[in-house]
């Protein structure tokens, strides 16, 4: 029996091949889509039609369409290190093995944020953050509103998120591939999530999900199952976390961590405190060779003393290390956040007395919070009292206002 090929549309061919129309079209014109076949006004596109050489550069995307991009200029992915399956214990090893110097740079900042050295973060990423590059741009704005909330520079903060938010609603306006659309919306989305912020004005991120690639879109998960977790809806974190894990093709080692850290906040919310544990230790299975301390230290209050439990005996020197990153982290977030929302999320408790106070507030009982913490029930009564008058407040009710959610 003969092989019917199937014939795709321009618009069909795009999707597939994750780029606008318009590209599929030009392509098609000059002759880099290999049997495709003009009728009247409309391509005709063979459905086992991949692009041409001549259509890459240095396995890079080119774009022709974007106002603020060359016609010769090439389109990386963003956040190479975030996206990279590398070998956990060799992440420097693989950023010294990239070839592109600005893929390197970027990956160097990224690898900077994450093992908590914010202020090398903001650094490299600042040569960044007016790049021509649209994937640099994301890329470099993205770290450096993180980074520069750890350093204390909320001014920077603010600049990176109305530079990356401007760049976003700029992009729509031009003929960008989707997969430029998508990680614009997944950067927007991040910054907005993990504030605690309200969403910019752009589409969903589930909609563009599909454009993009491996590592983002397992990253992209973890934010929308900390979007859940905001919500309330526990078990759909940690579902989202679970499946994103389970049907990722690759280990991405930052996402991986991510995902489990996000997977065990959800199990402390449901009152599974083993659970949560275990969740804790597979993502130190991913982060402790490479030494990645930020992702745990800017999840410190929500772990609700997980942290404590799990690095204070066995990692002593790992668990000052993240106190100082959880210290700094939340001193900026909480500049950023209190003054953007007139929710003030207290600033004057010790880590120690913040989970307990988070605790408290989820209606643990004193006796619950010391078993858990492996505190006398009296110690946990004093703690209260002294988080009261640090607070100024008389009554459990009153504690709420002052909790993360």
């Amino acid at each position: 029996m003969q092989n019917i090929r199937k014939i795709e549309t321009a618009r069909e061919a795009a999707e597939r091949l994750g780029v606008t129309p318009r590209a599929v079209q030009k392509w098609a014109a000059a002759g880099k889509l290999p049997g495709a076949v003009k009728h009247g006004r409309s391509w005709m596109i063979p459905g086992n039609a991949s692009v041409s050489e001549k259509a890459y550069d240095r396995g890079h995307m080119v774009i022709d369409s974007m106002e603020d991009v060359s016609s010769s200029a090439t389109f990386r992915v963003a956040m190479p290190l975030l996206n990279s399956s590398y070998p956990v214990g060799k992440a420097m090893e693989y950023i010294k093995a990239m070839p592109d110097q600005d893929d390197r740079d970027i990956a160097m900042g990224e690898y900077y944020f994450f093992s908590g050295q914010s202020d090398k973060a903001a650094a490299v990423m600042a040569k960044y953050q007016d790049s021509r590059d649209p994937s640099l741009r994301f890329s470099a704005n993205l770290i450096a509103t993180f980074a520069n909330l750890s350093g204390g520079h909320t001014h920077l903060t603010r600049f990176a998120m109305h530079n990356l938010q401007e760049q976003v609603q700029n992009g729509f306006r031009t003929d960008a591939p989707p997969m430029l659309h998508a990680i614009g919306i997944f950067t927007v989305t991040a910054e907005s999530v993990l504030l605690h912020l309200p969403t910019p004005n752009v589409p969903p991120l589930e909609e563009y999900m599909r454009y993009l690639p491996s590592g983002l879109k397992l990253y992209a998960c973890y934010i929308l199952a900390h979007k859940a977790y905001l919500e309330g809806d526990y078990s759909r974190a940690l579902a989202t976390a679970d499946i994103a894990i389970a049907i990722s093709p690759e280990v991405y080692p930052i996402g991986f961590i991510y995902c489990h850290i996000i997977a065990a906040i959800a199990l402390m919310n449901m009152r599974r405190p083993k659970e949560a544990m275990d969740r804790l230790e597979k993502a130190w299975a991913f982060a402790e060779p490479d030494n990645l301390l930020e992702p745990f230290g800017e999840h410190h209050g929500l772990l609700q003393g997980v942290i404590e439990i799990f690095f204070k005996e066995k990692y002593p020197g790992f668990h000052k290390k993240i106190d100082r990153i959880t210290y700094a982290f939340s001193a900026g977030w909480r500049k950023v956040h209190n003054s953007d929302t007139n929710h003030e999320i207290a600033d004057n408790l010790s880590t120690l007395e913040f989970t307990i106070a988070m605790l408290y507030s989820r209606n643990w009982t004193a006796s619950e919070i010391g078993e858990h913490l492996n505190l006398s029930e009296r110690t946990v009564y004093n703690r209260i009292d002294g988080i009261y008058t640090k607070l100024g407040i008389s009554e459990k009710r009153q504690l709420d206002q002052y909790m993360l959610k």
